[in-house]
C-alpha cells in the first residue's frame, strides 16, 4: 500500500472501488462459512496480487459485506502483527460503518457499488446447486 497522503473518507471510498474493480479481485456468492456472512482471502503483498471475496448468498447486505472485506484488505498492512483479530475487527467495523453511512446517503454512490458488484458476480457466477438426480449419481459413483 503505497498511499502517500492520509486517507480521507472520499479517497478511501475511491480506493475500495478501485480495489474491487481490479481484474485480480474476484467476488462470488457462496455458503456461510464458520458463521460469517463473508470471507476474504488475499496474499500478504502490499498491494495484494489477488483478492478473493465470498459473500453468503442468503444475505440482503452484499454491498456492506463487500465493503467490510475490502477494508480488511486495505488496512491489513497497518494491523498485521500490531493488533489481535478482535481489535482488528473493531477497527474494520468502525471504518465500515463510517463508509457505509457515506455510501448509503447517496443514491449515485450506492448505485455505483451495486453495478460494480453485479459486474464482479457475473464474472464469477455462483455454483448451481446440484439436482437430486445429480446428487444420487454422485453417491452412486462414490460407492463404486
Amino acid at each position: 500500500m503505497s498511499h502517500r497522503k492520509p486517507w480521507t473518507r472520499v479517497s478511501l471510498h475511491r480506493h475500495l472501488l478501485s480495489l474491487l474493480d481490479r481484474p485480480t479481485t474476484s467476488l462470488k456468492l457462496g455458503a456461510k462459512r464458520n458463521g460469517t456472512a463473508a470471507s476474504c482471502d488475499f496474499d500478504d503483498k502490499f498491494p495484494p496480487a489477488y483478492v478473493k471475496i465470498v459473500v453468503d448468498a442468503n444475505n440482503n447486505d452484499t454491498v456492506r459485506f463487500v465493503i467490510h472485506e475490502l477494508v480488511h484488505v486495505t488496512i491489513s498492512e497497518l494491523v498485521i502483527g500490531k493488533f489481535d483479530s478482535t481489535l482488528e475487527e473493531v477497527l474494520v467495523l468502525s471504518l465500515e460503518t463510517f463508509l457505509w453511512s457515506f455510501i448509503s446517503s447517496s443514491k449515485s454512490r450506492l448505485t455505483k457499488w451495486e453495478k460494480l458488484i453485479a459486474k464482479k458476480l457475473a464474472e464469477n457466477p455462483a455454483e448451481k446447486p446440484a439436482s437430486l438426480e445429480e446428487l444420487a449419481d454422485r453417491r452412486a459413483d462414490d460407492k463404486n
